[in-house]
């Protein structure tokens, strides 16, 4: 079977035995671990007593990295798959890399869904809304609430490095509420994708089975009540 590079990204508290260790029961012959924790870390101009909600500062940077940094670490790459640690990929009919490549898409998951967090909910509504707005897009609601499951995705990593995808990430990245309000890259990256992505380029993975571990449950894109 073919392998892909498997990227373990970590914030510099992984030790050196600790790698050998798992490159020794690793059948995959290229893993690398990637120190992000340069990036990892609160901006000065904002303040732990800034922060709303008892999400950790930590969530916080996952979610901050995964919207807008992951790109930045990715551009050796076209297709990524990302797979959080929390979750084990049960089946799949086919090499979701492969086809996404030969469907000539951007983005697939085996799952889109709402955004439950109220005051991320409130918040990048209103800045999702307003940068459309500003920018003149046609999209009537970028914020839809249709939103791809992001613990488990293939894409095309050039999509997210065009210059008006970027101009979006960069403004959600700048913005304090981004941090203070915990936005997650699930709502985020949806509304990148509702903004500038075709409609015939997004799409749901089909016959994927994986277990989110940290939900305690299986996510079937043929059963959506699996999630």
């Amino acid at each position: 079977k073919r392998q892909y590079p498997l990227i373990l990204w970590h914030e510099g508290n992984i030790p050196t035995e600790h790698q050998l260790y798992v490159l020794a029961h690793e059948w995959n012959h290229d893993v690398r671990f990637i120190d992000i924790s340069r990036v990892f870390r609160l901006p000065r101009t904002i303040k732990p007593q800034d922060l709303a909600e008892d999400w950790s500062v930590g969530y916080r940077l996952m979610c901050r990295f995964n919207s807008y940094y992951i790109w930045q670490y990715t551009r050796a790459f076209d297709y990524v798959m990302r797979l959080d640690e929390d979750c084990i990929l049960l089946s799949s009919s086919d090499d979701p890399l492969e086809a996404l490549s030969e469907s000539q898409g951007d983005f697939a998951a085996p799952f889109f869904t709402a955004e439950s967090h109220r005051l991320t909910n409130r918040t990048l509504s209103a800045f999702a809304q307003k940068f459309a707005a500003e920018q003149g897009s046609n999209v009537a609601n970028p914020y839809n609430q249709v939103f791809p499951y992001t613990n488990c995705y293939v894409t095309r990593t050039a999509f997210w490095r065009q210059p008006e995808v970027q101009q979006f990430l960069e403004a959600v990245r700048h913005d304090p509420d981004s941090i203070r309000c915990r936005w997650g890259d699930l709502p985020v990256l949806g509304v990148a994708l509702n903004l500038f992505a075709s409609p015939d380029k997004v799409y749901r993975l089909s016959a994927m089975q994986y277990w989110h571990g940290s939900h305690n449950k299986t996510v079937d894109p043929d059963d959506p009540s699996s999630t």
